[in-house]
């Protein structure tokens, strides 16, 4: 029996509790031995409900979305205490889910450029500015200027080529070359439209020029100038951290990685210095994730502590250490602001936040009661969030720390008693960051060969080298140089970083250049992924034995993705490109005109190399107004296609099934008849 708001009940059907050896009971009774984890699986449901609105192919309609919740929340309140109860609350998450990311795309819905314009004269408001690899990228809002007039465009991105000085707030007048945001390069492949739409992105281009700053800005509401404000402090503050660095002598790149790390601008960071963190598994230390704001939230809890306790008139009077509790509170919301407050920051913010109130209330902080409650937070505040690279990869690392550390909690107390001697200690630590780089490589492995193909051999090494680096010397002359700030002496603490971050560069230099550091592997399908995060839940946030049954579908997830068949022919939609694989069981490429991310796209969708070879003469694609004629080594098949169909819908895979019809799938089926589709 168990106790719900005073009303006592029992999961158990009748029948089941009449023969309690029955397979069904056993495993209800499992469950409710673990009733204390439930609250865990709280963002489960709701991760499923936003899963299905995003599977869909078609737009679901808010009012069926509306009425699910209301049904399931009426048949929740009137089956309380009854059996069976717990499963229609975790019926009633998910039609939580569903609505909130129904609710979330009918509120985020903004008009999108019709046709691509060419170049057209246009005023607009200056909302975010973002450093970029020689240039601007400008967020702009309050647009004046024919077509965008026309199509009613709230927001627009705009693409600068040269850094003229543009402050967030500023009007601008500019030439630009507007198009509708592009559709993702591949079926399955990075849905930038879709993202677009989600932030109110109706065009984006580029300019060509120095833009006009025009002296008459738009009003706004308090809540949008204190916005406007927020983010000049964010570009001033980036331009000051790299000026400083710079100024110093170090290398170019070097002063862009710093600022990323305190503003979350990463746009100008060197491609070559991007790949080589990535490389060697340190790209988590170029985005502003839970272990950067922890490192600060602890930095400060220790400094002030000690500062305070300098006073024994004040430290044995007064609670100093809910006092640090609070200081450390406002340094990590400063820090969530001031660093555009992605997804990894917003999760890590809440579970320190949770922390720091614990604290404040004499509490015993519950680590996964911590990170589910981000979790469910973000996923209602954000149900896009759900299906990123960063959503994924920042959860599903700090879960498997949660329950590693969970499981290895005896082992590791009597590690760190045994350690008493003072050479034992960074033994100690840095064995500890070798576990933790094991336990959060292992756990976010799967979700970076599925969003990136591509896997770091030597991730365990990179960290070990660095990661003691970034805690005792970059985060802290970061935050040194925050503090010297309104006294103007901030550059010793940037440049400080900077020395770190050299230091941290030139390992990863060394470590991405090691033999076989990378692994690329073909792109996965969806199910994969599913089957891998339902295993993990399970093997997670369950605690006894019965967790090991979450390996089997972990275990399932792995086999679909190594027997699925990567595409036998790729077609661009305007049928510029072709890719085949020939014979040898590589992909080979045509000779034709397409961008750089379309080729690269398509050499990580198959897992080879870029770039492709070219096709062999013995093979060979041709294409006429009713479709395309394939001949390999291995034979020859027809598909047809239509070109005015494969125009609209992108870039085509085909799969060869020997004499039977080959299987097409285009990037504009996968997307579906959705809102961010472009038609």
């Amino acid at each position: 029996m168990i106790e719900v708001g005073g009303v006592s009940f029992s999961i158990f059907p009748l029948a089941l509790q009449r023969d309690k050896g029955a397979p069904m009971a056993k495993l209800i009774c499992l469950i409710e031995a673990e009733r204390d984890r439930w609250i865990l699986w709280m963002p489960v449901p709701v991760a499923a409900g936003i899963g299905i609105y995003f599977a869909c192919p078609f737009e679901p309609d808010i009012a069926f979305g509306a009425a699910s919740l209301v049904f399931a929340v009426i048949l929740l309140a009137a089956w309380r205490g009854r059996a069976g109860w717990p499963l229609i609350a975790g019926a009633t998450l998910l039609a939580l889910g569903l609505f909130a990311a129904e609710l979330r795309a009918a509120t985020v819905a903004a008009p999108v450029l019709r046709q691509p314009t060419g170049f057209i004269r246009l005023q607009a408001r200056v909302l975010a500015v973002e450093p970029v690899q020689r240039g601007q990228r400008l967020l702009l809002d309050h647009i004046t200027g024919w077509p965008v007039e026309r199509d009613h465009l709230d927001r627009i991105r705009v693409r600068l080529r040269a850094d003229y000085g543009v402050q967030p707030g500023q009007r601008v007048q500019l030439r630009a070359s507007l198009a509708p945001p592009p559709p993702p390069p591949v079926p399955g492949g990075y849905d930038f439209a879709r993202q677009a739409w989600f932030a109110g992105i109706g065009a984006v281009g580029y300019a060509v020029g120095r833009p006009t700053i025009l002296t008459v800005a738009p009003r706004d509401t308090a809540i949008g100038r204190a916005r406007l404000r927020l983010e000049r402090a964010r570009q001033q503050l980036t331009r000051r951290i790299v000026g400083s660095i710079g100024a110093a002598g170090f290398a170019p790149g070097i002063g862009t990685v710093a600022a990323a790390l305190i503003t979350g601008q990463r746009g100008p960071v060197p491609p070559a210095i991007l790949s080589a963190y990535r490389d060697a598994g340190l790209a988590h230390i170029l985005v502003i994730a839970g272990m950067h704001l922890s490192m600060v939230a602890g930095l400060v809890l220790v400094g002030l502590r000690a500062l305070l306790a300098l006073l024994p008139s004040v430290a044995l009077r007064h609670p100093i250490h809910k006092w640090t509790a609070c200081g450390a509170l406002l340094v990590t919301f400063g820090y969530l602001l001031i660093s555009g407050a992605p997804v990894p920051t917003q999760r890590a913010f809440v579970m320190n936040v949770c922390l720091l109130l614990a604290i404040l209330l004499d509490r015993q902080a519950a680590s996964l009661r911590a990170i589910s409650l981000a979790a469910l937070l973000v996923l209602l505040a954000q149900p896009e969030a759900l299906i990123g690279a960063s959503f994924q990869l920042s959860f599903a690392a700090v879960y498997g720390l949660i329950a590693g550390y969970e499981a290895l909690a005896e082992p590791l107390a009597a590690w760190r008693q045994s350690a008493r001697a003072p050479w034992q200690m960074p033994l100690l630590y840095v064995g500890g960051i070798l576990v933790t780089t094991q336990i959060a490589g292992t756990a976010t492995a799967f979700y970076s060969l599925f969003h990136f193909n591509r896997y770091a051999v030597y991730s365990l090494l990179g960290n070990a080298l660095a990661v003691p680096i970034v805690g005792f010397w970059v985060m802290p002359a970061a935050l040194l140089g925050v503090c010297l700030l309104p006294f103007g002496l901030d550059s010793f603490g940037w440049q400080a970083m900077a020395l770190g971050l050299a230091l941290v560069s030139r390992i990863a230099s060394w470590v991405s250049h090691l033999p076989g550091a990378t692994v690329t592997v073909p792109a996965m399908p969806s199910a994969s992924l599913l089957l891998f995060s339902a295993g993990g839940a399970w093997l997670i946030l369950w605690r006894r034995s019965w967790r090991l049954w979450g390996i089997a579908p972990m275990a399932a997830a792995v086999l679909v993705a190594i027997l699925h068949r990567p595409p036998d022919l790729m077609l661009d939609g305007r049928l510029r490109l072709a890719a085949l694989r020939e014979p040898d069981g590589h992909l080979h490429q045509t000779y034709g005109r397409a961008e750089r991310d379309l080729r690269e796209s398509w050499a990580r969708l198959a897992g080879e190399d870029y770039p492709l070879p070219l096709i062999s003469l013995e093979s060979g694609v041709s294409c006429d107004d009713d479709g395309c004629s394939v001949h390999t080594g291995a034979g020859e098949w027809r598909v047809p296609l239509d070109r005015a169909g494969m125009a609209a819908n992108g870039t085509h895979l085909v799969w060869f099934h020997g004499e039977e019809a080959p299987t097409v799938l285009s990037v504009g089926e996968w997307q579906g008849q959705r809102p961010w589709r472009r038609r």
